[in-house]
């Protein structure tokens, strides 16, 4: 059973991957940079939605921290958290 559950989760650790920079063509955003940089290179978001966390930061009836824009990209999303106006980090998902 532990081994079912081992391969389940290397599986699942292969189809999300975190960075902390992400190359666009020939040019590369990195942690701390602005929004408007993020949507100069990539444009307006496919899909814009409020960052939960659920350890520290905000009660949940308070307003959110941030925010995900995720972009489609053939069989993967990246999703860009932004944060007071700047990137604080990236995360790609494949499907």
């Amino acid at each position: 059973m532990r081994r079912y559950l081992l391969a389940g989760l290397l599986l699942a650790s292969v189809a999300v991957h975190a960075a902390t920079s992400l190359r666009v063509g020939d040019k590369v955003l990195t942690i701390g940079d602005s929004a408007a940089y993020v949507q100069q290179l990539m444009g307006p978001p496919t899909v814009r939605a409020f960052a939960h966390r659920s350890h520290g930061g905000l009660p949940d009836d308070q307003v959110s921290r941030g925010e995900e824009w995720q972009y489609v990209q053939g069989n993967k999303v990246e999703i860009i958290t932004v944060v007071n106006g700047k990137v604080t980090g990236f995360q790609t998902e494949y499907h």
